[in-house]
């Protein structure tokens, strides 16, 4: 309803008899406020109240939209690969950048579109560095996109936008646009009846009329209480589109938005709007987490696997792919996943053959976690070195996976120095013998030579006294137990890319079956 319309006889008189009552109420309280003593006291404490209101606001200014954005930053899903938590920081700070809004321009639908657009530009330079981007005009920059895509991401934040509204913002179901159109001219309205009522109340009182300049200056405080609402809603449009063109860039919508929501679910939304739920990653379908065993020949990957395995062997297969690679199934503690531990053929650190090369990268680019065993006291680690950079390869040129995570382990730590010493166990993160100092330093070692590759190490026995050592479950288990999460979100990200090259032709083959037959239909009518 526009405001010219509320001036009509009709709704005046409605309006005025509506607020009889409530006239009669304020004009009986400010008489037996009068008689009584207090109106004076009101009218002196009144002023001074809106006098700290106005210093109080001075000194403590309004947040604008660029610092609003502290208390909800975006949060990486668990599932996300390096680049795409990287993006996050081009989000962050296009919000930190981003023009003001206010309760006049929060209706103006130029607005979103016009961020919306600059926001997917700044993206794309960051996903695709090398194409130029940044030069072109952002309608441009969707051209490497499926109309798909884009549709998803459009349904996808308002959908979680209109969710976000009806549980907190008030009457957001029953305002209609027409309404939200009248915003500006409802505050100047809702402006100008203050300022009527104050002159109305002021008559028992003239003295008011003074701090009326005070009054007007304190009026503002409740539009810049309003304005954070807006600012606040303002943040979650842009962190709802940033979230979901992540999304797009790293090629998880190119299914729609159907399959994206149920091969994900309530995952992506619980990450998204609690902070990450990573637990729930195991709940995926095919997310059952593959654990490569790679290393030297004589390195003690088999001996490793005897250890791990000797309460909990199930089967024994032969990977198609690697036919020397064999499988088992493994249960680790606290955890009801099926693990899949891939036994690799070792590799020599004179000369890696190329089918050895072959076999080994094919099983550990397979494994959602890969343990790199190395021999505590051969020194020799350029093979390993060459092997962990192949892996570096790989995901460099395959930004849309999740690295999996390398941890390393040392076996033989009996021969270290001094060799005839055994007396387990051993803490070599805090040396205080020799055995411990001699640990340390192959683990410092191989710090140096794998940097930030290895993300943490495991000194393990699995010779001849193994039954009376405990290396294996105090040091190793737990490293796998708390990677588990890291390799389940590798495996969904790995399942969900394979099952949507599966069904693209299936999905391509439909269409053109249901295109020919509206054309056969429309022919024969």
């Amino acid at each position: 309803m526009k405001l010219t319309q509320l001036l009509r006889p009709r709704v005046v008189v409605l309006l005025g008899l509506w607020s009889l009552p409530v006239v009669l109420c304020i004009a009986i309280s400010v008489i037996a406020l009068y008689q009584t003593g207090w109106l004076v006291v009101i009218a002196g404490v009144l002023p001074l109240a809106w006098m700290v209101a106005w210093l109080v606001s001075r000194c403590w200014p309004p947040p604008k939209l660029n610092r609003s954005a502290h208390w909800t930053p975006l949060r990486a899903s668990d599932f996300w690969t390096p680049q795409d938590v990287a993006a996050i920081e081009v989000v962050e700070a296009f919000r930190r950048q981003v023009a003001d809004v206010n309760q006049l321009t929060i209706v103006d639908p130029n607005r979103y579109i016009q961020d919306a657009q600059e926001l997917t530009q700044k993206l794309a330079v960051h996903f695709h560095p090398h194409a130029n981007l940044s030069t072109l005009e952002p309608l441009h920059v969707l051209n490497p996109l499926t109309l798909v895509e884009i549709l998803s991401v459009i349904h996808l934040a308002v959908e979680d936008l209109e969710n976000w509204m009806l549980e907190n913002v008030p009457g957001s179901n029953l305002a209609t646009v027409g309404q939200l159109g009248q915003l500006p001219r409802l505050a100047k309205a809702w402006d100008i009846g203050q300022s009527i009522f104050f002159i109305a109340t002021s008559i028992a009182n003239p003295s008011r009329l003074l701090t009326y300049p005070l009054w007007r200056s304190t009026g503002r405080v409740t539009v810049e209480l309003q304005n954070e609402v807006i600012r606040a809603f303002y943040q979650q449009y842009l962190s709802h589109i940033g979230y979901y063109l992540i999304e797009m860039y790293s090629g998880r919508l190119k299914g729609g938005s159907r399959v994206y929501r149920q091969r994900f679910g309530h995952i992506a939304a619980a990450v998204h709007t609690a902070g990450g739920d990573v637990a729930q990653l195991a709940n995926l379908a095919d997310s059952n987490t593959t654990i490569a065993i790679v290393g030297q020949v004589k390195a003690g990957k088999s001996s490793l696997i005897n250890a791990l395995m000797k309460d909990s062997v199930a089967t024994t297969s032969i990977l198609p792919e690697t036919r020397q690679v064999q499988c088992f199934e493994f249960a680790l503690p606290e955890s009801t996943s099926v693990i899949r531990l891939l036994d690799t053929p070792g590799y020599s650190e004179a000369d890696i053959s190329k089918r050895q090369r072959a076999e080994t990268r094919s099983a550990a680019e397979v494994a959602d976690i890969i343990l790199l065993v190395m021999a505590a006291n051969v020194p020799a680690r350029q093979s390993d070195v060459e092997l962990v950079r192949d892996l570096q390869q790989h995901y460099q040129t395959r930004p849309h996976l999740r690295p999996s995570p390398i941890i390393g382990v040392f076996t033989h730590i009996d021969l270290l120095r001094p060799v005839r010493e055994w007396t387990p166990p051993y803490n070599w993160r805090t040396p205080s013998s020799s055995k411990e100092h001699s640990m340390a330093n192959a683990v410092g070692y191989a710090r140096e030579l794998f940097g930030h590759s290895i993300s943490a190490y495991a000194c393990v026995y699995t010779g001849e006294l193994a039954s009376n050592d405990t290396s294996v479950g105090d040091e190793l288990i737990p490293l796998l137990v708390s990677h588990l999460d890291q390799g389940h979100a590798s495996a969904v990200l790995k399942a969900f890319y394979s099952q949507l090259s599966q069904q693209r032709f299936q999905k391509l083959s439909k269409q053109l079956h249901g295109l020919l037959k509206n054309v056969g239909r429309k022919l024969l009518e």
